[in-house]
This record gives C-alpha cells, structure tokens and sequence, in this order.
C-alpha cells in the first residue's frame, strides 16, 4: 500500500516535486488555508532544480520557479533532501520526527501559516554527523529573508544532540544553555525559529 506521509526512498526529485507531492494531498483528504504561503524549493546537484507550490483549500499547484519572490524559500541538495524524505544514511541521525509528513513542507496547518507569519529572515541549519558528513538547509521566511543575500543567522549541532531533540529526550532549549547548539550571526532570530520550532514539536 502506497504511504501518502513519505514519499519512496528512491523517489527522484523532479518526481517527487510535481507528481508525488500533488497525489500526496489529493490523496490525504487535507485541505489547505485559505491563504496559504507560496513554498519555492531549490535543490542542488543531481536531478535538481526549482520549483514552486501553492496550496488552495483543494488543490496543490506546483511548477517551474517564478520571478514572482515566494513567501518561503527553502535551498538544500538533492542528497539532503533524500535523507530528509527517509533515503538510508548511516552518518546521519534520523531527520523527520514521527508523526511529521512530507505535506508538511507545504505548511497547510493554519497554525503553521500563524507562526510563518512571525519570522522574517534566512536561517541555515547544520547537523554534523559521523565521518565528515554535514547535512544543512537554508530557509527564507518573509519578504526580508527571501531578499537577503546569504542566511542571517546558521544554527549548527550535533548528531546525537538532534537526535534527541526530534524525539523529545532532550528539552529544545537545553542545548543553548550548555554549548551543544551553536549559534552564528542573529542569534535573535535564530531563538524566534528555535521557539516557533519548539511549538510545533509539541504538537506532534
């Protein structure tokens, strides 16, 4: 039986972006916010490119990125993006949380769209797993961070101290006071997405 929360692991990505996302929804019975945010996703490396998706109450529209500027813009590598849609990697911890959908990079909670709504920046994040591998995503939130030139602010951490934090064990804020989660640049904003994060986890 096909799962409409992950897509297969050896999904390429241009499939994964215009037919599996779209029967995803369709198949999921969800529905979208009346205004929902327009997601631009830009993927490097093999099979990648840029597209965006746009979400009505019923309907998921994906196609070649514009000129128009989206409301989110996320940049990441196709071998990145693998891993975090469930693709095998023993020097990575586990990235998606459970009870998390690949929907959910469409944002279609109106409380999703609420949070989005109070972040304005580019943020990177990187994880440091075992022998030398790095797993980053650069996001862009709002008007200020699609515009700006290189992410604001880059919050890196560790392997097991991630690990710990999608699955609860370790308190979201915890790693900041004892040095595990480091922060460079705009720590402000850094603090507003590990917040807004942390709302969300709580959700699950």
């Amino acid at each position: 039986m096909q799962s409409w929360d992950r897509p297969p692991p050896d999904i390429e990505v241009a499939a994964f972006f215009e037919r599996w996302l779209p029967e995803a929804f369709a198949k999921s019975g969800r529905r979208g916010p009346l205004e929902g945010p327009v997601v631009r996703a830009t993927i490097s490396g093999e099979g990648g490119g840029a597209w965006e998706m746009r979400v009505s109450e019923d309907a998921l529209t994906v196609e070649a990125a514009g000129r128009e500027p989206p409301d989110v813009w996320v940049r990441q590598s196709s071998a990145d993006l693998r891993a975090a849609l469930g693709a095998e990697d023993p020097d990575l911890p586990v990235l998606v949380p459970p009870g998390w959908s690949a929907l959910d990079l469409l944002f279609l909670d109106p409380r999703d769209v609420e949070l989005l709504r109070q972040v304005s920046g580019r943020v990177a994040l990187e994880i440091a797993g075992k022998r030398r591998r790095r797993w980053s995503v650069d996001v862009a939130f709002g008007a200020a961070g699609v515009a700006a030139g290189r992410p604001r602010s880059i919050v890196r951490v560790d392997g097991a101290t991630f690990d710990g934090l999608r699955a609860g064990t370790i308190p979201p804020m915890a790693p900041l006071f004892d040095g595990r989660l480091k922060i460079e640049g705009d720590r402000a904003l850094a603090m507003q997405l590990l917040l807004l994060l942390g709302s969300r986890l709580a959700r699950r």
